[in-house]
């Protein structure tokens, strides 16, 4: 993450706390991040050739009382700005920096097949009570785990594949 989208983001991030609405401010910013998952978008409002009249019109159209008056005066605020091209980046980093102020920490569970969402939530209580902050957790799917699953959050791994446990026999067996 660089330090634009990161300034941005603390930015919007220290108004929505004045405005006590980091909930709503993250939702918006989930609707946006999911519009400019789209390159395209992103490539339009970055284009030098396409005036400021004309990308203000767009998103006037496109999240003007959709999203919370602020947000939208900061999407403006990109385009006057030239730094629509970070719009990704800023989102990103809006969103840790939510995380972090709920305690939330974001994770992945890899998986050689698909988890149903009782089990998935399963797996995040417990890992919650490990690490005594709530855990969401994306679904990766690797077909080299064999079966089983690995856990990753931040720099910590728990893992509990059968690729692991199989990699632990074979060592212990080779020590003997």
């Amino acid at each position: 993450m660089d330090s634009i989208s990161m300034r941005y983001a603390e930015s919007l991030f220290d108004l929505a706390k004045e405005e006590n609405a980091i909930e709503a401010y993250q939702s918006d910013i989930q609707k946006i991040q999911e519009v400019f998952s789209d390159e395209s978008f992103v490539k339009f409002f970055s284009h030098v050739a396409v005036s400021d009249e004309i990308k203000n019109d767009v998103l006037k159209k496109s999240f003007e009382g959709q999203v919370s008056l602020y947000v939208y005066r900061f999407l403006l605020l990109l385009v006057k700005k030239r730094r629509m091209r970070y719009i990704l980046g800023i989102c990103k980093a809006f969103q840790t920096l939510c995380y972090d102020y709920f305690g939330i920490k974001l994770g992945k569970v890899y998986s050689p097949f698909e988890i149903a969402e009782d089990h998935l939530h399963k797996i995040e209580n417990a890992i919650s009570q490990k690490e005594g902050k709530k855990v969401i957790l994306n679904v990766v799917i690797d077909k080299t785990l064999i079966g089983g699953i690995k856990v990753q959050i931040d720099n910590h791994i728990y893992d509990d594949s059968l690729s692991y446990k199989l990699e632990s026999l074979k060592q212990e067996l080779l020590r003997k």
